[in-house]
């Protein structure tokens, strides 16, 4: 008998260990128990939110309900499409129509823009034609400032984030008698960021060595940039042929009006179709994230109207628009906008000379270029948008 017993127990204890871990498996899967229009109880699929923003510790909103705070996972979801919002005081709303799907993670990343940015000095000595590099870590600029006029270049990584007191620019090359650098009229970036193909004032062209802060003329400015384009195209090409995706896709991914995020994984591509401009995203991550496509249309102009000018954002999920007319108004208008065309928002309006508007690497801060002085001296400023 109490062998008998012993095994009865332990069958039981087994069934109720197995019960318990279908139980669990079925409720982290995403299957919930339902009621239906007949009264019944269905085991249904259903799907996950998992919720970030930056900053954290946002309210989130599901189709009107209060349902957690960032960053969090929502779960027991039906599958569909439904309205999300996330909210933090001081911060613009971020909203967006959002799928879901049966027993997968959806993930959203809310890029919140606050209500009132700051605006901080990057240099005060002046900084002509700024240019970023590759990897958005650096920074070359013209500068014209007294003590050591020449070419600059200003770190943006590192801690603490990017402010004049703690991004020192450092000298590339000083102005000599013979070359004035810092009056140059173009700076274009190496691959491998250890050089520059700098534009001089009289349309002479100089290889500006980073490393040995040296500059030498070149005779053959379309040989360097053609060779900087090979080796980018090279690099590029083999990504790319690993990739099961149609032949018309990959030969627009390396054509040269494809513009790469700092991921390397989408690119920006516009299309004309008649009297409109449609600005395309198209996205080659393996595999896409749960929710996004492969191709997304940002948005559309008429061809005959002035174009924004458009930087990628840090997280290669957003583009950065400066639309108005800088060069001739000193005036614009910067905005950010996801790769789906959701959430366009405004950054900053006003005084601006430079359509070029670049992001910080951590994505906390974008740089201008304008003038709050009397002189009309241009420099650098970053402009937080949290």
């Amino acid at each position: 008998m109490n062998k008998v017993k012993d095994l009865l127990q332990t069958i039981l204890t087994l069934a109720i260990i197995l019960g318990i871990s279908t139980v669990l498996y079925l409720y982290t899967s995403g299957y919930r128990l339902q009621k239906n229009i007949e009264n019944t109880i269905d085991l249904t699929k259903t799907g996950m939110i998992n919720a970030k923003s930056m900053p954290e510790a946002a309210t989130v909103y599901l189709d009107g309900k209060l349902v957690s705070a960032t960053n969090d996972t929502i779960a027991g979801i039906d599958p569909g499409k439904h309205a999300l919002k996330i909210s933090k005081k001081g911060f613009v709303d971020w909203e967006k129509e959002i799928e879901v799907f049966p027993e997968l993670v959806t993930d959203i990343t809310a890029i919140l823009v606050s209500q009132s940015p700051r605006i901080e000095p990057l240099t005060n000595t002046g900084a002509n034609i700024p240019t970023i590099s590759p990897t958005m870590n650096k920074l070359a600029y013209f500068s014209q400032e007294e003590a050591e006029p020449g070419i600059y270049v200003v770190p943006l990584g590192g801690f603490g984030g990017i402010s004049l007191f703690r991004s020192n620019p450092n000298i590339a090359i000083n102005d000599t008698r013979v070359n004035k650098f810092s009056q140059g009229k173009s700076i274009e970036w190496s691959p491998d960021e250890t050089d520059l193909l700098i534009e001089g004032p009289n349309g002479v062209f100089y290889l500006v060595d980073l490393e040995r802060n040296t500059a030498e003329t070149t005779a053959s400015p379309k040989l360097v940039r053609d060779t900087w384009k090979k080796e980018i195209s090279t690099k590029r090409t083999e990504s790319i042929e690993k990739l099961d995706i149609e032949e018309s896709l990959k030969v627009l991914a390396l054509s040269e009006n494809a513009f790469w995020s700092p991921d390397e994984k989408k690119f920006l591509y516009i299309q004309k179709v008649g009297e409109k401009l449609l600005y395309k995203v198209y996205n080659l991550e393996i595999p896409i994230p749960i929710g996004e496509k492969v191709e997304n249309l940002v948005f559309e102009t008429n061809a005959a109207d002035p174009q924004p000018k458009i930087n990628w954002y840090a997280d290669s999920f957003h583009l950065i628009l400066v639309e108005g007319s800088p060069l001739t108004d000193k005036r614009g208008v910067i905005s950010l906008i996801r790769i789906d065309g959701t959430n366009k928002t405004e950054i900053y309006s006003n005084t601006l000379f430079s359509d070029n508007v670049f992001s910080a690497p951590g994505g906390d801060k974008v740089i201008i270029s304008t003038s709050f002085k009397s002189n009309n001296q241009v420099d650098l400023y970053t402009v937080s948008i949290r």
